[in-house]
């Protein structure tokens, strides 16, 4: 019995599906590896900056935590906020 065209092609899909789906994890491998090398040089940049200046950190620390914590009040009770009581 002879193939026909048709036959020919569904029987490369597979082959080429499993060379695509190999292409894309090895892209992916390198995407994360690249990533978790930025990551790991700015961790270690932060530590040095930290270790060279900790009061600086302190009060940027300080300072993000009052932000966070204004954000999340008005977040949790919009009608008691500065505001509301303004007007």
């Amino acid at each position: 019995m002879e193939q026909t065209q048709t036959d020919r092609t569904l029987n490369r899909i597979p082959s080429r599906a499993e060379d695509v789906a190999y292409d894309t994890r090895a892209k992916l491998s390198e995407a994360v590896a690249t990533v978790q090398q930025k990551a790991r040089d700015a961790a270690q940049y932060t530590h040095q900056r930290v270790q060279a200046n900790p009061w600086t950190a302190v009060g940027i620390g300080f300072g993000v935590g009052v932000v966070f914590g204004a954000l999340l009040a008005l977040a949790v009770n919009p009608q008691r906020g500065y505001i509301s009581r303004v007007l």
